[in-house]
C-alpha cells in the first residue's frame, strides 16, 4: 500500500465507525498517521529508548522509588486493558483505538514534565525510574495495539525486549511480565517514518 499496511489500518479503524460509511482522503490519512503514530507514539518510543540505550548501559533500567506521578501513570496503563475490553465485545474499534491514543498522550505529557534528559545531569536514578515507567507503559500500549497495527506494535515490543511468548493480553495482568531491569536493548530504530507529501498536507 502507498502509505503502509499498518498506517492504513490505523486510519480506517480510528476514523471510521465499525459498520458505517466513512470519508477517506490522502490528506486526512497523512495528518492522522503523522500526528498519532509518527509524532506521538513513534517519537515517544524513539526518545525513550535512545536515552535507555545511551545512558542506561543499553539495558532496561532499574527503577528507584516511585512518585505519585509514576504510580498514577502506571495505574492508568494497567487499567487500559479493562477499559478497552468492553469496546472489543461491542465492536467499537474506534473507541478502543482512542483509549490507546489517549494513553500515549498522557505518557508524552509525563515525559515532557519529568524531562529525563535534564535528570541525566542531576539525578541519574530518577532518570532511570522515569524511563522505566515509560517503557512499561509502552509495553501495555503495544500489546493492545497488536490487533490494529500488528507489524508496528511487534516492532516496538522487540525494541522493548519483550519476549515473543509474553505478548498476549493475559500478560498484562499483575507484575510478573513487566519489563525486566537489566534486559539488554538494541539501538532503537524509527518505527513510524513521517509521510512527507507537502502538496497534500499544505493544501
Amino acid at each position: 500500500m502507498q502509505y503502509g499496511v499498518d498506517q492504513t489500518r490505523f486510519f480506517l479503524m480510528t476514523e471510521v465507525n465499525f459498520g458505517s460509511d466513512g470519508d477517506f482522503s490522502d490528506k486526512a490519512l497523512i495528518l492522522k498517521v503523522n500526528n498519532n503514530l509518527a509524532n506521538e507514539l513513534g517519537n515517544l518510543c524513539q526518545r525513550t529508548l535512545s536515552m535507555v540505550f545511551k545512558n542506561c548501559g543499553a539495558a532496561v533500567p532499574t527503577p528507584g522509588a516511585l512518585t505519585e506521578e509514576d504510580e498514577a501513570l502506571l495505574a492508568s496503563a494497567r487499567g487500559l486493558h479493562e477499559r478497552c475490553a468492553s469496546y472489543i465485545s461491542e465492536q467499537k474499534i474506534q473507541k478502543y483505538a482512542n483509549e490507546l491514543i489517549e494513553m500515549v498522550w498522557d505518557a508524552n505529557k509525563y515525559i515532557d514534565t519529568m524531562a529525563p534528559w535534564k535528570l541525566r545531569k542531576t539525578d541519574e536514578q530518577r532518570m532511570a525510574t522515569v524511563l522505566y515507567v515509560i517503557m512499561e507503559v509502552l509495553r501495555h500500549v503495544s500489546i493492545l495495539y497488536q490487533p490494529i497495527i500488528p507489524g508496528s506494535a511487534n516492532k516496538i515490543l522487540d525494541l522493548l525486549s519483550v519476549p515473543e511468548d509474553q505478548r498476549s493480553f493475559e500478560h498484562l495482568a499483575g507484575d510478573t511480565y513487566m519489563v525486566q531491569p537489566g534486559t539488554p536493548v538494541n539501538k532503537p530504530e524509527g518505527v513510524f517514518p513521517r509521510i512527507e507529501v507537502p502538496e497534500l498536507v499544505e493544501s
